[in-house]
């Protein structure tokens, strides 16, 4: 007959499935596995011929701040220096109202904004692009209504067009962002 208690037996197999999870997660890597063609980037200043309001300054910082944080590439200050350069240029914006206001059917409430850009990566070893005006675009909302300030007779709080728009493109550029490294550090 078999003295081993129950507590044991699961201590046992509670060991060996710990001990079979971790040698099976040994061989795992962060990231990509693929080495990059360039390992140095220079990013242009964003070129703005939308009709977003001062966005090439945000979208810019923000490029830099995920290339940066990602690790994968090192950003450089001259294209002299770059093993690559990246060039966005913001083509079209656009408000797309959603909800509107019970009081006037003409205003909006919420709305969609969408910016596109076009994008080109320039590898400067070989002289030619590994892409050229590949176009992405974001999506994302913004809200007239505003929770910090308060009509005393009803109780709602409403901001500018401009106002829920400057608060939108923060969002709108990590977002543009995002997708440009996510472009330019994928394998292609």
């Amino acid at each position: 007959m078999n003295d081993r208690s129950p507590a044991s037996l699961f201590l046992a197999i509670a060991s060996l499935s710990l001990v079979g999870l971790f040698a099976g997660c040994a061989s795992y890597q962060l990231g990509s596995s693929a080495k990059l063609p360039y390992q140095k980037v220079f990013v242009e200043p964003v070129t703005n011929d939308s009709y977003a309001p001062q966005a090439q300054a945000v979208v810019s910082a923000k490029i830099r701040d995920v290339l940066i944080r990602d690790g994968r590439v090192q950003l450089v200050t001259s294209e002299e220096a770059a093993d690559a350069v990246l060039s966005v240029n913001l083509t079209e914006y656009k408000r797309t109202g959603n909800t509107r206001d019970t009081s006037d059917t003409g205003r909006a409430q919420d709305f969609t904004v969408t910016l596109s850009a076009e994008v080109s990566f320039f590898d400067q070893a070989n002289g030619s692009y590994y892409f050229q005006k590949r176009r992405i675009v974001e999506t994302t909302n913004a809200y007239r209504d505003d929770p910090y300030t308060r009509n005393e007779d009803t109780g709602l709080g409403t901001q500018s067009y401009f106002g829920a728009e400057y608060q939108a493109m923060p969002l709108l550029a990590h977002g543009m962002a995002r997708q440009v490294a996510d472009t330019i550090l994928s394998n292609w």
